[in-house]
């Protein structure tokens, strides 16, 4: 299994859809901050949209948005156009048929958005913030934004219905369009730091599948660097620089993901959970997840079971 579809499976993601947003006119707002990250898409028309602290990007029918802390995003029909900024005033907004509507309520809608937070296995959610750059921005001409259309209409219609399975389909849903969406940013151009970063290199892609392939092998520097192709000196280094941590360290944090998951699950005892993840004896690994985590994991386990 490769390490973005480990993360991503780790993660369990599912969505709540946010709603639809339709305007026209002269109209501008701040959806309120979210707890997790957003996917935007624009069903019709065209407006501006920026995250905190980003630079205003137009947004043209077809166009997908992935916003990683939204805090503060902001949809605009023009740049100078003022915002609705409070969660009270978001709420009293005119709604049509479960359909927000922003500028004059008199006019056919020009614009229509719809959006969907995404909502991970709360063990292990910071490792899909971690993941992700600040903001994706698909273009409706990009292959990827025409197939994440596809999955964003039938998350929509399976988020409509109570069909039975109706929440493993959603999670899988999700899952796709999250890779569908990484593997994109990989094979681009921009520089990454973290997984995406380590993965758009290829050695070190190489070394980053031999750890999530065995996780509970005692891997060196040494021989992730051999299998890669290069020096112990220049992998450790490239490696650090592209992931944002030590071939080890980020070993290590991957082995704690595991085992905060199984924790969380109930899914071994802790001396099976330690031997899945590389420990011999369940004070090693005990020690080690103290140190990390900040508690035992028999209390860890006894306060966040599901």
């Amino acid at each position: 299994m490769d390490a973005l579809t480990d993360i991503i499976q780790l993660l369990r993601p599912q969505t709540v859809l946010l709603g639809r947003m339709a305007a026209s006119g002269t109209w501008g707002v701040q959806v309120p901050p979210q707890p997790g990250p957003v996917f935007y898409f624009a069903m019709e028309g065209n407006c501006w949209f920026q995250v905190a602290g980003g630079d205003l990007v137009e947004l043209r029918a077809g166009d997908y948005v992935l916003s990683s802390r939204p805090m503060a995003d902001v949809f605009l029909s023009e740049p100078t156009a003022k915002t609705v900024l409070s969660d009270e005033a978001f709420k009293a907004i005119h709604s049509v048929d479960g359909e927000v509507r922003l500028g004059n309520p008199l006019d056919e809608p020009a614009t229509r958005i719809v959006g969907g937070l995404i909502v991970c296995d709360p063990a292990n959610a910071h490792l899909l913030v971690e993941l992700l750059p600040r903001c994706i921005h698909l273009r409706a001409e990009d292959e990827a934004a025409a197939r994440l259309h596809t999955l964003v209409s039938i998350v929509r219609e399976e988020a409509d219905e109570t069909r039975p399975g109706r929440n493993a389909v959603l999670s899988r849903l999700i899952e796709v369009m999250l890779i569908e969406t990484l593997r994109r940013e990989v094979a681009s151009s921009l520089p990454y730091r973290g997984v995406l970063g380590g993965l758009a290199d290829t050695r070190l892609a190489k070394a980053l599948a031999n750890i999530h392939a065995d996780v509970a092998r005692g891997w060196t520097v040494e021989e992730l660097a051999r299998q890669a192709g290069m020096s112990r000196a220049a992998f450790a280094r490239r490696f650090s620089e592209a992931v944002g941590a030590a071939p080890v360290e980020y070993l290590l944090n991957w082995r704690m993901a595991l085992a905060k998951d199984a924790l969380r699950r109930g899914s071994g005892t802790l001396e099976e959970i330690a031997f899945q993840i590389g420990y011999k004896s369940t004070s090693a690994f005990s020690t080690a997840f103290s140190h990390r985590v900040g508690c035992p994991p028999s209390e860890y386990a006894s306060t966040v079971q599901i």
